[in-house]
Order: structure tokens, then C-alpha cells, then sequence
């Protein structure tokens, strides 16, 4: 779904999940959607029997209700509340409503924090099969939000699912009137073939991956810019966003049935170093 008429935004009442706050209440009057927010309390099973319950649900109940006041005001909303894993339950949440799109933090914490995503985003990504914005993996997010938007850059994998990533991106930008750039990542340019290592097979490498999305264009109608790189996924497409000045970058992540895997460790790695948000379809 390009326009997503329910998004589905769950929240823990940290900084972080204030600071998505906005840019859920831009997109929700962009696509004139209503918002479902979602608070889960992370009470593990076999802790369930030693806790009070019931007086936490009225305390996060209590902190729904003001998160709500204070930071949704204006936009359609209704409030869940759960007990259990928060990652399931999000999943399970999309799925029954249905969500077009869920839109949630990346939650990275400490000295490791620019190498890992949060554990329930990773799970989310995985598992959800409609699509999941994130917002920037730092404390604070300094993008515009959606009602300010001028350009988004997509990142293709040319092997997987690109067709499917592009059609949708395009779908997406013609919708809101926006400015699109394809970006991809050479394999192996910047590893076993560079361009002073082997500059012949480097140079192929390049033409192969330009005949390809040449390809891909024509099957689409399409006739974008196209940003070639070495380098890893994720910096290549840190760069090509910073180039761009984007304010959204689209990237597939797989289909949820499928295992982790090349195409994963992509979008994870896409998520962690962008400098904007980032909308990864399944």
C-alpha cells in the first residue's frame, strides 16, 4: 500500500519514541491516515505471576493517555495496550488491523550502538509484512519531517527484489510529487577488484550493474538518475543520501517468510548508518 490509511505506531514513552512522535502526526496528514498507537509492557512470561499486573496497566494506561495529549494531539488516534513481547505483539497488531505502515525508532543504546539495532526493530523488520519506517539511528533526529519532503533515494539490490523496491518507490514518489534517485551498491568494487587492483574487471563490474538497471528501468518506464558506488551497502547509501540531500531513503528488506540473509544484512546495515528515515518494504 503506497498510501497507507493505518499506521501503527508503538511507543515505550522513551525520548526516542517522542521524537518519531512528529513525523507519525506529518505522515498521518499527508496520507490523511488514522494512527493506532501501541504500548506493550514487557512483562516475560514467567515473570507474569510475581508481578502486579493490573497496577501497571493502569500505570502505562495513565502514561498512553498523556503521551497521547502531549505529543498526538490533532491526528486520529486510538491506543492499545498489551503485556508480553513487545515485538510480537507488534506484529500481531499490524496484521489485525491491517497497518500500511508501522513506524517505530531504531532504539540503539550504548557503546555499541551504531553497530545494533534494537532487538524488538530487528525483530519488527523481520517479521512484519507491511512496511516499516525507522527513524535515524542517533539521539536526535535533525530531518525534515514528511509534509517537507523534496527528494527520496532508493537503494537497489539488483539480485533480490529490486523490481518490486523500484515500482514501489516510484509508486510512492509520483503519489507525493517527490524527487527519486536510484543508488547501488557495486559488489566487490571496493574489495577484490578495485579500481587500482584490477581496473578492467572493476570497470565490468560497473557496466554489468548499469545494464542491469538499464534493464530494470525499461521494464518499469522509468528513466531516474542512477548512483553507482563501492564500497558496503550501508556507506554507499549513507553517502549517495548525503549527496542527495534525501529526506527518505526506500530499501527492501525481504519477504518475511525468508530466512536472514545477504538482502537482510543489507537493509539492517542501510538502517543503521542513514542520515534520514528510511522505508524498508518487504
Amino acid at each position: 500500500m503506497i498510501e497507507p490509511k493505518r499506521i501503527l505506531f508503538p511507543v515505550d514513552f522513551s525520548p526516542q519514541s517522542r521524537a518519531v512522535a512528529p513525523f507519525v502526526k506529518a505522515m498521518a496528514k499527508c496520507f490523511d491516515a488514522a494512527v493506532t498507537v501501541l504500548h506493550v509492557i514487557p512483562i516475560p512470561p514467567a515473570f507474569t505471576a510475581l508481578v502486579d499486573t493490573e497496577r501497571l496497566k493502569i500505570e502505562a494506561g495513565a502514561a498512553l493517555k498523556r503521551f497521547l495529549k502531549e505529543e498526538l494531539s490533532g491526528v486520529p488516534v486510538t491506543s492499545e495496550l498489551a503485556d508480553g513481547d513487545p515485538a510480537r505483539w507488534i506484529v500481531h497488531h499490524a496484521k489485525n488491523l491491517p497497518a500500511g505502515l508501522i513506524m517505530l525508532p531504531t532504539h540503539g543504546h550504548g557503546p555499541f550502538r551504531a553497530l545494533l539495532l534494537g532487538s524488538v526493530t530487528a525483530k519488527v523488520l523481520h517479521d512484519a509484512n507491511c512496511p516499516v519506517w525507522t527513524g535515524v539511528h542517533a539521539e536526535k533526529m535533525l530531518s525534515h519531517s514528511p509534509d517537507r519532503w523534496k527528494r527520496i533515494l532508493c537503494a537497489l539490490d539488483t539480485i533480490l527484489d529490486a523490481e518490486a523496491v523500484l515500482q514501489w518507490a516510484l509508486n510512492f514518489a509520483r503519489a507525493q510529487h517527490l524527487e527519486l534517485r536510484v543508488v547501488h551498491a557495486v559488489a566487490g568494487a571496493d574489495s577484490m577488484w578495485t579500481a587500482q587492483a584490477d581496473p578492467s574487471m572493476y570497470e565490468f563490474l560497473f557496466h554489468a550493474a548499469r545494464e542491469k538497471l538499464a534493464a530494470l528501468q525499461s521494464k518499469l518506464g522509468s528513466d531516474l538518475e542512477i548512483v553507482l558506488l563501492p564500497g558496503s551497502v550501508g556507506s554507499a547509501v549513507h553517502q549517495a543520501a548525503l549527496d542527495f540531500d534525501a529526506d527518505l531513503i526506500i530499501a527492501g528488506r525481504g519477504a518475511a517468510h525468508q530466512a536472514f540473509g545477504p538482502l537482510r544484512s543489507h537493509a539492517y546495515s542501510i538502517i543503521r548508518e542513514a542520515p534520514c528515515p528510511v522505508i524498508s518494504t518487504p
